[in-house]
């Protein structure tokens, strides 16, 4: 895995683990000091099954997320390590 990946995985999990309130995906970026557009794509490949979202559709399109409880920065790693292997065999 590389290092970037890596360290924008951990800076986006210490935001979610920090905030106990719904967060959208602006202010995660914002926090991290990332491009929300990386944030949404990190969100989408590599949190999904350890986040809760709301989704709000009136008046804008905002997507609020909240992380699950009892998740560790050790499962998301796996998960990620899972997925970038598989990415190099196929």
């Amino acid at each position: 895995m590389r290092k970037d990946l890596a360290e924008n995985i951990a800076k986006i999990y210490k935001c979610l683990a920090e905030s106990s309130d719904w967060l959208w995906i602006r202010e995660i970026a914002r926090r991290t000091g990332l491009n929300h557009k990386t944030v949404s794509r990190l969100l989408d490949n590599y949190f999904s099954h350890f986040i809760n979202e709301r989704p709000m559709e009136q008046p804008f399109r905002v997507r609020l997320v909240k992380l699950k409880e009892n998740v560790t920065l050790e499962n998301i790693m796996t998960l990620a390590a899972i997925k970038e292997k598989f990415k190099e065999i196929l």
